[in-house]
């Protein structure tokens, strides 16, 4: 999905008011007039006009929110108070409305496409007509529907400094306004990890992803489904990790939505099943018996992908090469093909930039997020929908899209928590 941009220019000037022939003072405390006009992106047909929503976000009140829609690329807000705000444009287009406004942007679109902005800190203030303009110029993306928003995938320490690797999670979310379902969804890891240079021949190249594990969602159809704006927790382990005496910098996640207990994994790792949380179905694929279990392996690559049991049957496999000596422990990886990736995110242990290497191909992924233990990958917010709902930036670049973020209290593994600085639309 392309980044979605904005460029924004403020023209305030601030003036005394002016007294009355009685030199009584009429204070001023709003813009009678604010004119928000939005420019379609620059490759959009000259003839398009942007009709979305416009949103002005008070930053000292969060409760204040002032909105409009625009007719021909503008919108009229009146009496605007004061203040310090961000501003937001945005508006979702179908895939007939986006064939009609950009048929040749839309040729073979079938999931629409959305355009937005966004400006944080415009200052509103006095001016001497009591009028004033704001100018937006944005670009156009693809949606995603479900992506990765959080991935903690190296554990962290306890409290005696020993490695403590049973609660990871990923955290996916619902970056649509349409009610989105993970029944019969799988979760895949792509071979290799961030710690381990990617090592087959063409891989960034590759019309495949090379996946060494499959578990899947349970679901009929509609039994899980994911409220716009809204995620899903997908833990190693279901249970409140946080323990004074054991482990402390570390994460709650007793509320996860599915487990991936295996009942054939090690108890050191899966030592016991939370009958609450729905479980993963994990043996859907293996590309060797010492492939470790899911979320075993530190720095494991997750793809989310749509196929069914029949699809991955059929689709071809790759012996790695690598192993050409040993053909007895050579793992046997299944061919993704990439169309069928909803989501993937490559990543790289930070300290390990100079190995370099690509775990999945520049089509799913054309960069990396940066990953360590204790850490946590959290994706950027892109924009904020006029109904709140946040929408979270995919440009098909982790490396633009993550942050990587630590705190020595645990603090930064919230689960379902999205409101921590680094991530906010700039």
């Amino acid at each position: 999905m392309k980044r979605l941009l904005l460029f924004i220019s403020v023209a305030l000037a601030a003036t005394m008011a002016l007294s009355s022939c009685n030199d009584d003072k009429k204070e001023i405390t709003s813009i009678d007039e604010l004119t928000v006009t939005v420019y379609m992106p620059s490759d959009f047909p000259a003839s398009a006009k942007f009709a979305g929503n416009v949103t002005l976000a008070d930053r000292n009140n969060t409760s204040v929110r002032i909105r409009g829609k625009a007719i021909d690329g503008s919108v009229v807000l009146k009496n605007v108070p004061f203040g310090v705000y961000d501003v937001y444009a945005d508006w979702e287009l179908t895939a007939d409305e986006f064939a009609v406004i950009a048929p040749d942007l839309a040729a073979g679109n079938t999931v629409g496409a959305s355009l937005s902005g966004v400006s944080k800190i415009v200052t509103l203030a006095e001016v001497a007509d009591g009028e004033s303009v704001i100018s937006l110029s944005l670009e156009w993306s693809v949606p995603s529907s479900l992506l990765f928003s959080k991935i903690y995938n190296f554990g962290t320490l306890n409290n005696a400094g020993k490695a403590y690797n049973i609660d990871k999670f990923v955290e996916i979310f619902n970056n649509t306004a349409e009610v989105q379902y993970v029944d019969g969804l799988c979760i895949g890891e792509a071979y290799g990890s961030a710690p381990v240079a990617g090592s087959l021949p063409g891989l960034a190249d590759a019309d495949v992803v090379y996946i060494q594990r499959v578990s899947r969602f349970p679901g009929s159809g509609t039994d899980y489904p994911v409220e716009p704006g809204k995620s899903i927790v997908v833990a190693m382990n279901a249970k409140n990790h946080i323990d004074a005496e054991v482990v402390t910098n570390t994460v709650d996640l007793s509320g996860a939505d599915f487990e991936a207990y295996d009942v054939a994994g090690a108890v050191s790792f899966f030592p016991a099943d939370n009958s609450d949380v729905p479980n993963l179905i994990t043996d859907v694929y293996a590309a060797s018996s010492s492939i470790a279990k899911l979320f075993v392996s530190q720095g494991n690559i997750p793809v989310l992908f749509k196929a069914t049991d029949d699809e991955i049957a059929g689709f071809q496999t790759l012996t790695d090469p690598a192993y050409a000596a040993y053909p007895q422990y050579a793992p046997t990886l299944l061919c993704l093909p990439a169309e069928k990736v909803i989501d993937a995110v490559d990543q790289m242990r930070t300290g390990f930039e100079s190995r370099g290497g690509k775990h999945v191909p520049t089509s799913v992924d054309a960069g990396y997020a940066m990953t360590n233990q204790k850490a946590v990958m959290v994706r950027k917010i892109n924009y904020v929908a006029a109904d709140g709902r946040l929408v979270f930036k995919d440009t098909n670049n982790s490396t633009n899209d993550f942050v990587q973020l630590t705190a020595e209290d645990g603090s930064h593994l919230k689960i379902r928590d999205y409101s921590m600085s680094e991530i906010q639309p700039k």
